[in-house]
């Protein structure tokens, strides 16, 4: 997986026997039809018609049964998928080369293998498409009769319009599946999985096109920068245990959430720090920064009545003077410790 995406050929590997089978399953059934249009106008005799009910009736359901109980589904699979190359060959010259059928099981055997995503993999698969028209030749004579009736034209619009529309359909499914899984991968690399909140390095990189947004228009995009510090967490760790510790740090960015706005940049730093920009001016920053330690007090676990939470906060403003994301932090961080000393003389007695 690279950049946290999905690996696409992973996910084929996994699903690859299953898929093949409902594509093979009716490209090859609905591949008889101009197959055995083509044996009636040529008279042909019974081994031909045995032969195509073995290979387009009955060998999707061994192919499957094969690869669902090998060792390597994956590899018995892509092992089916040559064969399938090799019988579409024996019916090329077993047709008499008929041209329209014999270019039909050319085409869409070779996009088959292009769909599946296995690099060259249809590349691969030529030397059984020619080894299959070798064999068909040899037990014809290499008969050649080009010619395509009007019956066999027919016969052959059903695989030429049905396979395709259903490959293309499997392919837009599996496309759209993997971009979702792809977004849920994206927001998980992006948030911190314990409060959902932005995490760090997602944050910070918000919180630098906010400064950089101050700094080309100065009279516009004002905010304001909140940290939010949890008192005496260690302590309720020690106390209590880290499983109320995380209970406490999700009822604080619930605390956060709520007072700061759906325009806020939220973010748990990492332990017991969170962060948030708000759009605000520095009064109604201020503001929020005291509603947020107000609802901190009133938190109350279940099972845990007596534990009393509280939080320290630091306000900056952004700046025109602040040339990087660390100054503008450390000094919101400076308000901080000036609020925690403010808080520590006040209890000393």
């Amino acid at each position: 997986m690279t950049d946290n995406k999905l690996d696409t050929h992973a996910l084929q590997r996994r699903q690859l026997p299953d898929i093949t089978f409902r594509y093979r399953l009716v490209g090859m059934g609905l591949g008889g039809l101009p197959i055995a249009a083509v044996l009636v106008e040529n008279a042909s005799g019974l081994p031909y018609w045995l032969w195509l009910i073995g290979s387009c009736y009955v060998w999707p359901w061994l192919a499957l049964l094969w690869a669902k109980n090998s060792k390597d589904p994956f590899a018995t699979e892509r092992r089916n998928l040559t064969l399938d190359s090799f019988i579409a060959g024996t019916w090329v010259s077993l047709l008499h080369f008929n041209l329209l059928p014999s270019m039909m099981l050319l085409v869409i055997t070779s996009a088959d293998k292009i769909s599946t995503g296995i690099k060259h993999l249809w590349l691969y698969s030529l030397p059984f498409i020619l080894a299959g028209i070798a064999l068909g030749g040899l037990l014809t004579g290499f008969a050649f009769q080009p010619e395509t009736s009007m019956a066999v034209i027919l016969a052959t619009l059903p695989i030429m319009s049905l396979h395709t529309l259903a490959v293309s359909y499997g392919t837009s499914r599996l496309v759209r599946k993997v971009s979702k899984q792809n977004r849920k991968l994206t927001v998980l690399s992006q948030t911190d999985f314990l409060t959902g909140m932005f995490n760090r390095g997602q944050w910070q990189k918000l919180a630098t096109q906010c400064l950089e947004a101050r700094q080309k228009s100065p009279d516009t995009n004002a905010s304001n920068l909140i940290l939010v510090d949890v008192d005496k967490f260690k302590a309720i760790n020690d106390t209590y245990g880290h499983s109320v510790g995380d209970d406490v740090l999700k009822a604080i960015a619930k605390a956060i959430t709520t007072n700061a706005g759906p325009k806020s940049l939220q973010a748990r730093l990492g332990g017991d720090e969170f962060a948030i920009i708000v759009p605000l001016g520095l009064a109604k920053a201020k503001d929020v920064a005291k509603a947020i330690r107000t609802a901190v007090k009133a938190i109350r676990l279940a099972g845990h009545s007596e534990l009393r939470c509280s939080v320290s906060t630091g306000v900056a403003e952004n700046s025109v003077l602040h040339r990087s994301l660390r100054q503008w932090f450390d000094q919101a961080d400076q308000d901080l410790y000036r609020q925690k000393v403010r808080k520590k003389q006040a209890l000393t007695p």
